[in-house]
């Protein structure tokens, strides 16, 4: 899992409840509280897991709460910290179509090819008729946090498309297809 993410759960965590309930998260995921994260970085999947796992339990939040604040988070972060992202496409559906190749970009700065191939891996695309197919493969298995990033990103380009979920590793699949239709 690439450091950005990292960083951005505890930037949601810092502005919600506090430092001090970071620390407490980190300890209770079983890392060093001092600890820091780099956003060109690769961690461990099993790590983010029992970070995002304490982050729950601290915090009281449900999955789905979680999962919607941390959407949130991440398009407040991806606007300020790569605009030229949100400029180079005119709407959601071309800025989703260039998901994967921008999530990809974080894995050409890890220097261990099985790093960058476990980076890279993650996601491809299909293009349909209005819309597309992301095929999504993680043991994070967070197929649900990737519809509520696509939602985010699509209100915010003020477009109408419908995301729906055709296959999904949580019910036994070997990925997730996530399917977004455009409404033209």
């Amino acid at each position: 899992m690439i450091g950005l993410i990292h960083k951005i759960l505890f930037d949601l965590v810092n502005s919600t409840a506090g430092p001090q309930a970071l620390v407490e998260i980190k300890l209770a995921a079983g890392v060093d509280h001092k600890k820091d994260f780099r956003i060109d970085t690769s961690y461990s999947n099993d790590e983010w897991r029992r970070l995002f796992k304490a982050t729950r339990e601290i915090l009281g939040l449900g999955l789905d709460e979680v999962y919607d604040a941390y959407a949130k988070r991440f398009l407040i972060d991806a606007i300020e910290r790569f605009p030229t992202w949100f400029e180079m496409s005119a709407n959601s559906k071309e800025f989703l179509q260039r998901q994967p190749t921008i999530h990809n970009c974080f894995g050409k700065g890890c220097n261990d090819p099985s790093e960058r191939s476990v980076i890279e891996d993650k996601f491809r695309i299909e293009t349909i008729e209005n819309g597309i197919i992301t095929h999504y493969k993680s043991p994070n298995k967070h197929c649900e946090l990737y519809k509520r990033l696509a939602a985010e990103v699509i209100n915010y380009y003020g477009d109408q498309a419908s995301v729906e979920e055709k296959k999904c590793m949580l019910k036994g699949e070997d990925e997730c297809e996530i399917q977004i239709v455009w409404k033209i």
